[in-house]
């Protein structure tokens, strides 16, 4: 069986900000992203989860080259996306969508002038086929004809979220990066986008890098799911294999959380000790070993890198030294 190649690779993407602390401090450094790296191909659905402040967000805005990487490389299709020439002609194969519908639509602009908007841009067809584009993408999510003369306040959050979706889907794209894309919306619709980026996914063949805090959203979306914690991969493997055994002990906090019905899938409940430490002053060594529960003392002054063993990549002394 031919494997496909990747449409999207990132290799060690670091992402710094420079902070001001004051008239006469020197400006203190977040590390916001350090040494992600990830490979996604057509079709598949790459979920990147982490507590908020772990860098989901910051890699988001990488790989839809909102933002240049402090350090690293990103290549979409085989291109180097690294000069702003090559990133205006692939900006076109990665869109996003954002956590908040209202919020990405501007509300002085109808729906069929929001979809038509990038193809008029990008100097796509005339204004007869963007019109007929725009109405055939508002089909696919699932809004009728007479939507297209509407305005975002018109509509509900599930509706507006399938026009964010459509917006974004109109030039093609081959990676779609989705920024918590069913968080702002009632629990009785999430079922409905989550199926709906499900048939479009089978229907079009783009990728997605699907972003949530919300595990159970993710095991029902994920074909491969990636750990975040301060910035770095902690974890990396299939959705299953993450889920049904998870290594690295942030991991395991993480899915003991997850509410569930299921007896036999409950686990004991892991309860982190103290806060999330921050990214201008991290801690030495592993960034977790302040509130893992079995740090040991070379985790205090090294930093585990991530070792790949049967498929799954995890970033622990304790882990690695047991395989």
């Amino acid at each position: 069986m031919t494997v496909a190649a990747p449409v999207l690779v990132a290799e060690n993407l670091h992402r710094h900000y420079a902070v001001r602390r004051g008239l006469f401090a020197a400006p203190a450094v977040v590390r916001a992203l350090s040494g992600v790296s990830l490979s996604l191909q057509p079709g598949r659905t790459l979920a990147v989860v982490g507590e908020s402040g772990c860098g989901k967000s910051t890699l988001a805005r990488l790989l839809t080259m909102i933002e240049a990487p402090t350090e690293g490389t990103l290549k979409i299709s085989g291109q180097d996306a690294s000069t702003p020439d090559a990133q205006r002609a692939l900006r076109r194969d990665v869109q996003i969508v954002f956590q908040n519908p209202y919020g990405s639509l501007n509300p002085r602009q109808t729906v069929g002038d929001a979809l038509m908007e990038p193809l008029l841009v990008n100097g796509i067809g005339d204004a007869a086929e963007r019109e007929s584009a725009a109405s055939e993408m508002l089909r696919k999510v699932g809004l009728r004809e007479e939507h297209f003369a509407r305005y975002p306040h018109m509509f509900s959050g599930g509706q507006r979220q399938r026009i964010a979706i459509a917006r974004a889907l109109m030039l093609k794209p081959k990676v779609l990066v989705l920024d918590e894309p069913v968080s702002a919306l009632d629990v009785s619709i999430r079922a409905q986008a989550l199926n709906l980026l499900v048939d479009l996914q089978q229907a079009l063949g783009v990728a997605y890098v699907f972003i949530s805090h919300d595990l159970g959203v993710v095991r029902y979306m994920a074909d491969e799911v990636m750990v975040m914690y301060l910035g770095k991969v902690v974890e990396q493997g299939t959705r299953d294999a993450v889920f049904d055994c998870p290594q690295h002990p942030y991991t395991q906090a993480l899915l003991s959380a997850t509410p569930t019905v299921d007896k036999a899938a409950r686990r004991n409940r892991i309860i982190l000790k103290g806060e999330l430490p921050s990214p201008i002053s991290p801690p030495s060594g592993c960034a977790f070993h302040t509130r893992c529960p079995i740090a040991m003392p070379r985790c205090k002054v090294e930093a585990p890198v991530l070792q790949t063993n049967a498929g799954r990549a995890v970033a622990c002394f304790a882990v690695n030294a047991s395989q």
